[in-house]
């Protein structure tokens, strides 16, 4: 903790100066499991729409997204040292820590299609035209990515999964941005904002749905950590419309694990939803989806030794499962306590496109590293 303290001050230091530093780790630090998690901060209040979202204020960021102006979000693989440096999410960083500061609440949407795979065109919501001219196809499937906590708007989290489906097949992927407040070392004070930011997830998918005829049910969310509770928080807010499916990705544990089911990821927020909990300090060991799967028992992962490497590694299986030739598939386990007490005569599938549903709690065997799928033994149901 000492040394992430030092590192920060460093970062204030050499943005002063220099305005260029190294980029932050992207995935949420192990070390706030330190901190007591029995105080629950309060959360947004709804309006007499039953509506939170209305907090919001869309606005162009003042940082120049790509080289060129066709261009909105550019997700385009870095080479040399702008490989490590993600400088609109620094300064980002900067801004919050800054007392001076407060940025507005903002989530920006960019589509990323097989005709611009990357190279993003942002859908702004009231902008008919815009809409209307982005490619956004009502007849191919759509997929939402929410981003956690301290994750890069240009991070490998966005890119990877973003270039799975778009490998996979022929998808509207829309990344979910709220870099703007996930950059806050206050881990705290980002998690009084996932109500608000939800919410806005649920209008955005409603203006979808009302302007270009895009079907709930041909929606899914994939969020990470904190974006799996943004997941949660926009699939109880469109009621009475249900996305297809959720992929949880190692929900974010901390400030959560003692919360109602009204205020945190639950089975209820869309008509599956499917989680893939790997980490003990940083997500959750009680089951949170009608299908829970744990790797490797879900407390940590195989030859983990950094901090958020478990954490990590949600979104990594995910991401291979979608095309990978083995697959991932576990076990039926009646408990995981005291005891493990599984079946293991059938086999289930884990992540993939499209997702099947099932419930239960599940255990995954893993190779330590990548690929890290095993393939099945049995038989897949």
């Amino acid at each position: 903790m000492r040394i992430f303290i030092i590192s920060l001050l460093f970062i204030l230091s050499a943005t002063r100066s220099l305005n260029a530093v190294t980029a932050p780790n992207s995935s949420e630090m192990e070390s706030i499991d330190a901190y007591d998690y029995d105080e629950d901060y309060p959360v947004g209040e709804l309006n007499d729409n039953n509506d939170i979202s209305q907090e919001l204020e869309d606005e162009n960021d003042d940082e120049e997204y790509c080289e060129w102006q066709k261009c909105d979000k550019d997700l385009r693989q870095e080479r040399g040292f702008r490989r490590f440096i993600d400088v609109p999410f620094l300064k980002k960083l900067v801004r919050n820590l800054s007392p001076f500061s407060r940025p507005r609440l903002e989530m920006h949407f960019y589509l990323f299609k097989r005709e611009f795979p990357d190279c993003g065109k942002e859908l702004i919501m009231g902008d008919i035209n815009s809409l209307l001219a982005s490619g956004l196809n009502a007849s191919v499937p759509t997929r939402i990515i929410i981003h956690g906590w301290m994750s890069q708007s240009r991070g490998s989290f966005n890119r990877d999964i973003k270039n799975a489906y778009l490998q996979k097949g022929d998808f509207n992927v829309i990344i979910a941005d709220w870099s703007s407040h996930a950059a806050n070392i206050n881990y705290f004070h980002v998690v009084r904002l996932i109500e608000t930011f939800g919410a806005h997830l649920a209008r955005f998918t409603n203006y979808l749905a009302e302007k270009a005829d895009i079907k709930y049910d041909d929606i899914y969310l994939i969020g990470h950590s904190l974006g799996a509770q943004i997941a949660g928080a926009a699939g109880k807010r469109s009621w009475p419309n249900r996305y297809n499916t959720i992929f949880a990705l190692d929900p974010a544990g901390p400030k959560f694990r003692k919360k109602s089911t009204d205020f945190r990821i639950d089975p209820t927020d869309a008509k599956y939803v499917e989680s893939i909990q790997t980490s003990r300090n940083l997500g959750f060991l009680e089951p949170t989806g009608n299908a829970t799967f744990y790797p490797n028992f879900g407390s940590y992962q195989k030859k983990c030794y950094y901090v958020g490497c478990s954490h990590i590694r949600a979104y990594k299986m995910f991401v291979e499962s979608l095309n990978s030739p083995l697959g991932f598939y576990g076990i039926r386990c009646m408990s995981r306590k005291p005891e493990w007490d599984c079946d293991d005569t059938l086999e289930y599938r884990m992540g993939g496109e499209p997702s099947i549903p099932k419930s239960g709690i599940f255990y995954v065997d893993t190779n330590a590293k990548e690929p890290f799928a095993l393939g099945r033994s049995n038989t897949e149901t």
